[in-house]
C-alpha cells in the first residue's frame, strides 16, 4: 500500500521540483504580456526594422520559454486539436502576403498577427499546467484590463470637463478610436462576468464583481454602438444560461434596469439615435467590399490591401477605411 501511494503522488513530487525560476519567469513574463496588449502602440525602429513594445514583451515570453525548455531537459508540451486549422491559417498567409499590393507591409502584419499570436498561444498551452497558473495569468491581465478601463473613464471625463468630446469621434485610450478600446475590453468583460456569476471561491466573485463594474463603464464610455450590441448578446445569453426560472426573472429584471440607465444618459442616447450614416458608411464599405471579390473571387484584396483595393470602387467623399469594418 504504502509503495503505491509513493507511485501516486511522485508525479507531483516531480512538478515541484521543476518549477524553478525559468518556469516561473515565463509564466509571469506571460501574464504581463496578456495584461500589455494594447502596447503595440509603442513603436521604434530597429534599424529597417519597425517594431513594438508588445512585440518586445513576446520576444522575453518566447526567450524565457526556450530557456525553461533547455533546463527541464524536454520539448514542448503544445499538443492541440487545432494545429491543423492553425496551419492552414498560416498557409493561407503566406498566400495573403504573395497577393498583397504591398508584400512588405504584408510580412510585418504576418508576423505581428499570426506568428507572434499563434507562438503566444503554443506557449500558454504549454506552461499554464495548474489552476493556480491559470490564475496569475487571469489576474495580471485583469490588471491590465482595469488600467485600460480606467484610462478610458479618465480620458472621457477629461473630454467633458473642457468640452471637447464628440459623439462621433469618442476619446480612446491608447488606441486610435475609441472602438478599439471596446474590442479590446469586450473579452475581459466576459471573463469578469463569468467569474462573478460562477467563482471557485467567495473572494473570486467580488474580485470580478469589482472589474466587470469598471470594464462595462469603460464600454459605456467608448460610445461604440457595436459594443452595445455586444453587450445586448451577452446579456441574451446570460439570460439563457440561468437554469432557475425565478432568478432568470430577476436576472432579466436587473438587465432590463441597467440598459434603461444606459439609454437615458444623453451622449449614449444621442449615439444609438445617429445610426443613419453609420448604417450607410457600412453598406457602402460592404458594396465595395463585393465589388472587389466579384473581380478577386479567389486571394481577395491580401493581407492589408483592402484599402488599395477596393479603392476604384469607393467613392470620393468617403474616408479610407484600412478594412471593411467588424459589423
Amino acid at each position: 500500500m504504502t509503495g503505491a501511494a509513493d507511485e501516486r503522488i511522485r508525479p507531483d513530487v516531480t512538478q515541484v521540483v521543476t518549477w524553478h525560476w525559468p518556469r516561473r519567469f515565463t509564466l509571469w513574463s506571460l501574464a504581463t504580456t496578456a495584461a500589455c496588449l494594447p502596447l503595440y502602440v509603442v513603436r521604434w525602429r530597429i534599424g529597417p526594422l519597425p517594431t513594438t513594445l508588445l512585440e518586445v514583451l513576446i520576444l522575453v515570453t518566447a526567450a524565457a520559454w526556450l530557456v525553461t525548455l533547455w533546463t527541464e531537459k524536454r520539448l514542448p508540451a503544445a499538443r492541440t486539436p487545432y494545429t491543423i486549422p492553425i496551419v492552414l491559417l498560416l498557409i493561407a498567409g503566406v498566400i495573403g502576403i504573395v497577393v498583397a499590393p504591398d508584400p512588405i507591409r504584408a510580412l510585418g502584419i504576418y508576423r505581428a498577427y499570426f506568428i507572434e499570436a499563434i507562438a503566444i498561444f503554443y506557449i500558454a498551452i504549454d506552461v499554464l499546467r495548474t489552476r493556480d497558473d491559470l490564475r496569475v495569468l487571469l489576474l495580471v491581465a485583469a490588471a491590465g484590463s482595469c488600467v485600460m478601463a480606467a484610462g478610458q473613464i479618465v480620458l472621457f471625463a477629461i473630454a467633458v470637463q473642457q468640452h471637447t468630446l464628440q459623439l462621433g469621434d469618442a476619446p480612446s485610450f491608447l488606441n486610435t478610436s475609441a472602438n478599439a478600446v471596446a474590442m479590446y475590453l469586450e473579452p475581459p468583460l466576459a471573463f469578469a462576468l463569468g467569474f462573478t456569476l460562477f467563482p471557485s471561491r467567495p473572494r473570486e466573485r467580488w474580485i470580478a464583481g469589482a472589474v466587470l463594474s469598471l470594464l462595462l463603464v469603460a464600454i459605456v464610455l467608448t460610445l461604440s454602438r457595436a459594443s452595445y450590441l455586444a453587450l445586448a448578446v451577452l446579456a441574451v445569453v446570460l439570460v439563457l444560461s440561468v437554469q432557475s426560472a425565478r432568478w432568470r426573472l430577476r436576472a432579466i429584471g436587473a438587465l432590463a434596469l441597467v440598459g434603461l440607465v444606459m439609454v437615458e444618459i444623453p451622449f449614449v442616447n444621442h449615439r444609438l439615435l445617429d445610426l443613419a450614416h453609420s448604417v450607410t458608411n457600412r453598406e457602402s464599405l460592404y458594396h465595395q467590399a463585393l465589388q472587389m471579390l466579384a473581380q478577386r473571387p479567389l486571394f481577395g484584396a491580401g493581407i492589408s490591401g483592402f484599402a488599395t483595393r477596393v479603392a476604384p470602387f469607393r467613392p470620393s467623399s468617403q474616408s479610407v477605411h484600412i478594412y471593411p469594418h467588424d459589423i
